[in-house]
């Protein structure tokens, strides 16, 4: 046999008995964390129904969860490979200040919307004026809010809008004055 190759065999024998374990021991805790994620989701899911949150809220959470868990699931089996995490700790800070700076508008509306369906300023079928648009509120999104006004427009309005803007909820009371003046 060449000599090449089999110092080629020699160097992947050593290989595969100092890092094989090591890596073995990477990929079962990876699978037993996918597992243990997904048994954990389920639960959570269960466990918001019995719970009353606010149904646009449910999946938000849940996929925060998750998404976390599976970030915190492959951080833990890169250091049980010894695969170093400076440099890509670094590229993910750098990411994730770009992406900050690029949805700061987006995270606005987020949060106006978490704080919208938190704090209750009006519900849906509750009739308000907003933004210079009077109507019926169809739905309350993360994001934005779908206001169908009298004449049967689709407004939809950005919820950062809503939070930092005067809205006049017109069926908070339940009932309204109406002035007539008769000449």
């Amino acid at each position: 046999m060449n000599k090449k190759v089999e110092h080629f065999y020699d160097k992947f024998y050593d290989w595969v008995l100092l890092k094989g374990p090591v890596v073995l021991l990477g990929i079962a805790v990876l699978i037993i964390g996918l597992w243990l994620i997904r048994i954990f989701a389920r639960w959570m899911r269960n466990r918001m129904q019995h719970k009353k949150i606010n149904s646009s809220l449910k999946p938000f959470f849940l996929s925060v969860a998750v998404v976390v868990l599976r970030i915190l699931l492959i951080f833990l089996v890169m250091q049980i490979m010894g695969i170093q995490l400076t440099i890509f700790a670094a590229l993910v800070g750098a990411i994730g200040v770009a992406a900050g700076l690029a949805l700061s508008g987006t995270m606005q509306n987020f949060a106006s919307g978490v704080l919208i369906l938190l704090l209750k300023p009006f519900r849906v079928s509750d009739n308000i004026i907003a933004q210079g648009q009077e109507g019926t509120v169809s739905s309350i999104q993360l994001f934005f809010t779908v206001v169908t006004t009298f004449d049967n427009r689709t407004v939809i309005i950005p919820n950062s809008k809503l939070s930092n803007e005067v809205i006049i909820n017109i069926s908070a009371i339940g009932s309204r004055r109406l002035d007539l003046e008769l000449n």
